[in-house]
C-alpha cells in the first residue's frame, strides 16, 4: 500500500504498487446515469523519469508542492504553476511525503518517516526549519495524509494501526488536544476541510465490510455523516472545492482503471471528468475552482502531475 515506504524502480514493482494504489489510496458514482463524456484540456506540468505525485496549490494560487522520489527518496518539492522553477525543500535520507498547505502559505505540513515511523511536521518555506507538527502523544500507528483546517486551528490526520485498520484524528493546536473521529476495525483514511471548516469528506470502508472505499462528509458540529457514493467498486481521494459546493474524486470500477469524478457536495450530479487508459487519482482543487491537478500515471511507467482545465 501507498502509505508504506520503500518502493523501488523496477517494473514489476512499479505496476504492483500502481494496481494496489489504485484500489483504495495513492498513495487507494452512485445510482443515475452519468452525463454524456466531456473533453477537458489536460496539460503535463511534470515530465522526469521519476515519480511526481500528490499535488496541491499554494492558498494564493500562485505555486505548487508536490511529492517527488526523484532524488532517491522521497521528498517534498515546490514549483510554479507552469511546472517550472522546480525547487526542493526537504534534503535528508528520510521519506518525505504527501505535502499539504498551511491556510497562511507559509508553512508546509508533510509525513517522515526520519523517527522511524511516520508521523507529521512542519516545514517552514521562511527559514526552511521542520519541527513536529503533533505535539501530544499519539496511540501506536503511522501518520498520515495530514490537513491544516481552514483557520490554521486543527489538523486532520490518518492514523494506520495495521493494514486493516485506519482511523482518522483530529488534532487542535492550541491545547494539545486529540479527538478520535472514527470507530471500529475499519479503513477510514484521507480527510479534507470543507472550507468553512466545519466539515470533513473522506473514504472509509465500515459499510462494505472492509471490501472496497465509499466517499462520505462528516459534519463535525453535528457529528452527522453522509455517505455520498455507492458503487461495487471503489470511490476515494475526495477533495472539496473551494467554493464548497462540489467534490472532486477517484473511482475505480472492475476492470477498469480509476478516473476523475466530480459531484455536489451532497453526492448528486456525478460527472466524469478524465478518461485516459492509464488512471488518474489524487484530485486537487486551484484555489479559483478552475482548475484541478491530479497525479497520472503517464510516460514510462511513472507518475506526473498534470493540470485540468474546468469549464
Amino acid at each position: 500500500m501507498h502509505v508504506i515506504s520503500g518502493w523501488v524502480n523496477s517494473s514489476l514493482r512499479q505496476r504492483f504498487f500502481m494496481n494496489w494504489h489504485w484500489l483504495w489510496f495513492a498513495l487507494l458514482c452512485g445510482p443515475g446515469t452519468l452525463p454524456a463524456q466531456a473533453t477537458y484540456q489536460e496539460t503535463c506540468l511534470t515530465r522526469h523519469p521519476a515519480n511526481d505525485r500528490y499535488a496541491s496549490y499554494a492558498p494564493d494560487g500562485r505555486s505548487i508542492i508536490f511529492e517527488s522520489d526523484r532524488s532517491g527518496t522521497w521528498d517534498i518539492y515546490q514549483m510554479d504553476i507552469d511546472g517550472n522553477n522546480v525547487r526542493q525543500l526537504t534534503q535528508d535520507t528520510a521519506n518525505n511525503r504527501q505535502p499539504s498547505w498551511h491556510p497562511d502559505g507559509r508553512s508546509v505540513l508533510f509525513e517522515s518517516d526520519r523517527s522511524g515511523h511516520s508521523i507529521l511536521y512542519w516545514f517552514s518555506l521562511d527559514s526552511d526549519v521542520v519541527e513536529k507538527a503533533v505535539q501530544v502523544a499519539v496511540p501506536g500507528g503511522d501518520m498520515h495524509f495530514g490537513r491544516v483546517s481552514p483557520d490554521g486551528g486543527s489538523i486532520v490526520f490518518t492514523l494506520q494501526v495495521d493494514t486493516a485498520v485506519f482511523h482518522l484524528y483530529l488534532y487542535r493546536i492550541s491545547d494539545r488536544s486529540l479527538r478520535l473521529l472514527t470507530i471500529g476495525n475499519y479503513r477510514y483514511a484521507y480527510a479534507n476541510w470543507s472550507p468553512d471548516g466545519s466539515s470533513l469528506t473522506f473514504h472509509a470502508r465500515h459499510e462494505t465490510g472492509n471490501l472496497y472505499d465509499e466517499v462520505y462528509t462528516l459534519n463535525l458540529d453535528t457529528g452527522r455523516w453522509k455517505r455520498c457514493t455507492n458503487v461495487s467498486g471503489h470511490s476515494f481521494c475526495p477533495a472539496w472545492s473551494a467554493d464548497g459546493t462540489q467534490i472532486a474524486y477517484v473511482q475505480s470500477m472492475a476492470e477498469s482503471r480509476p478516473e476523475i469524478f466530480i459531484m455536489r457536495r451532497n453526492g448528486k450530479k456525478k460527472q466524469q471528468i478524465t478518461h485516459n487508459s492509464d488512471g488518474d487519482t489524487l484530485p486537487s482543487w486551484s484555489p479559483d475552482g478552475r482548475h484541478l491537478l491530479i497525479t497520472g500515471f503517464r510516460g514510462a511507467n511513472n507518475f506526473e502531475i498534470c493540470r485540468i482545465e474546468l469549464p
